[in-house]
């Protein structure tokens, strides 16, 4: 079952590095440039039901293998070097889901709503630069485990 969940966890984290990844290096320069909130928006919509589908895929997926290798009651206990690694993507999964959580209450909820100025996709591109910096920690992280 941990193989499955594995493969799993992989095809979750390709969808949602990759497609972070993507908007920052290929998509937001262009955004930003050209001011074009309406680009960014329909891509947030496109990608958001995937990308969120994947997210829940790797928080399950991971809390599974993370306790396969260790109980979930001993992730607190000083054990070294593999509970470092489960602190580390606690921590990663910490920090993106606040960066996603402001993103999606401060900064998208104002591009909706046509209440923006010009440096508000600037902000939401810091936004998507902190998810991949986070998603690229995770995955470094999750290699580690091997």
């Amino acid at each position: 079952m941990h193989q499955i969940a594995l493969i799993l966890h992989l095809f979750g984290a390709s969808i949602w590095v990759g497609g972070h990844l993507y908007l920052l290096i290929r998509l937001m320069p262009t955004f930003i440039r050209q001011n074009d909130i309406d680009g960014f928006l329909k891509f947030e919509k496109s990608y958001e039901p995937l990308g969120m589908a994947a997210l829940g895929v790797q928080v399950l997926t991971g809390i599974y293998m993370m306790n396969d290798i260790m109980p979930i009651t001993m992730w607190g206990e000083p054990m070294g070097f593999l509970t470092a690694l489960i602190h580390g993507k606690l921590t990663w999964l910490a920090l993106t889901v606040l960066t996603a959580l402001h993103a999606r209450f401060r900064i998208i909820k104002y591009l909706h709503a046509g209440i923006y100025t010009d440096s508000t996709l600037k902000m939401m591109g810091l936004h998507v630069g902190l998810i991949c910096l986070w998603s690229v920690a995770f995955v470094i992280n999750g290699v580690l485990f091997r």
